[in-house]
């Protein structure tokens, strides 16, 4: 049962969890990313650490896709939601668009050379190796985030996402539902 689990359970180990340095380039975790996406891999997030390994935040395809827009698009800094309003501009999606497509090309090219900490999303939250699964889905829908260091003595020692929890809740309710039925 779902009650009984905690972050021991599922989550992934950190040797096995893309990652990459803070002064990597936004075009290099997108090769990262579109490589894991044909491999049918199911990462959708990168995490992000200095050169000493810590952990600092992470990426997603959309912090990915946002990197390579205008400045009117980007996050005036990295935070842990990954999703802020557009910055002092009306968002009048036909005019928007009309702009970056008149420069499209060069500015993709430009941002893509960006370092992935200028984009990442910051980690504020985390788990223990002993936290509950429904500590995991609170702090996940809470905080709004697509997924959670976990630690073990101050240090990162792995991951949970958000597709591994929902992957979880589904195994388990279809268990539920043939158990039903078969008796």
């Amino acid at each position: 049962m779902l009650d009984r689990l905690t972050v021991r359970d599922f989550y992934i180990h950190l040797e096995r969890y893309p990652h990459l340095r803070t002064d990597t380039s936004v075009c290099e975790a997108i090769q990262l990313i579109f490589q894991m996406l044909k491999e049918n891999d199911k990462f959708r997030t990168i995490l992000i650490h200095d050169e000493e390994n810590h952990l600092h935040g992470y990426l997603t395809l959309r912090d990915l896709i946002r990197a390579l827009g205008p400045s009117y698009m980007h996050k005036s800094a990295p935070n842990y939601k990954g999703n802020q309003p557009f910055q002092e501009v009306e968002t009048d999606i036909s005019a928007l668009s009309m702009i970056w497509q008149e420069s499209f090309k060069e500015t993709v090219m430009k941002e893509a050379e960006k370092p992935v900490s200028d984009v990442m999303t910051l980690v504020e939250e985390s788990v223990t190796l002993d936290a509950p699964f429904a500590k995991v889905i609170t702090l996940m829908l809470v905080e709004d985030v697509v997924v959670l260091p976990v630690v073990q003595d101050e240090l990162v020692i792995g991951a949970v996402q958000l597709v591994d929890v929902f992957e979880l809740i589904a195994n388990r309710l279809c268990e539920e539902k043939h158990k039903e039925q078969s008796d």
